[in-house]
């Protein structure tokens, strides 16, 4: 059976730099960096998860054209992925400190409150602070 989520790619316009803001901006751990054939495969993840964030750079060499033109395409959009806190306001406030993009907090229809980060390409990310589910 499966035991837990691997990870997602999101893909960047460069990984040095996307490695520098994830974690010296985020907070998040380098899980992985290491050099896959033609590319370099680099993961991060905060320090208690055990599904990362891998990001990937477009490659040419081994992505088909319309792939490769396509994960170009994504850069810059909405992730799907979300990052839980259980201070957001004090979470809101540490990364607007380090020069995030980052959305004032909201109170939610649902109970708990959002904002929106984006990273240093514009891919977007929920910071969520969700009361007890039960």
């Amino acid at each position: 059976m499966i035991d837990t989520i691997g990870g997602k790619v999101v893909m960047v316009s460069n990984q040095a730099s996307a490695l520098e803001f994830y974690v010296n901006k985020l907070g998040l751990q380098k899980k992985v960096d290491m050099q896959f054939g033609p590319m370099r495969w680099l993961e991060v993840a905060p320090p208690n998860s055990e599904s990362t964030i891998s990001l990937m750079e477009p490659n040419p060499q081994i992505m088909p054209p319309e792939v490769a033109n396509a994960a170009k395409r994504s850069i810059g959009t909405p992730t799907g992925l979300w990052f839980y806190t259980n201070d957001i306001q004090g979470t809101f406030a540490e990364l607007k400190a380090k020069g995030v993009s980052i959305s004032q907090p909201q109170k939610q229809e649902w109970g708990g409150t959002m904002s929106t980060i984006k990273d240093q390409d514009g891919n977007e990310y929920q910071l969520i602070s969700a009361p007890e589910l039960s």
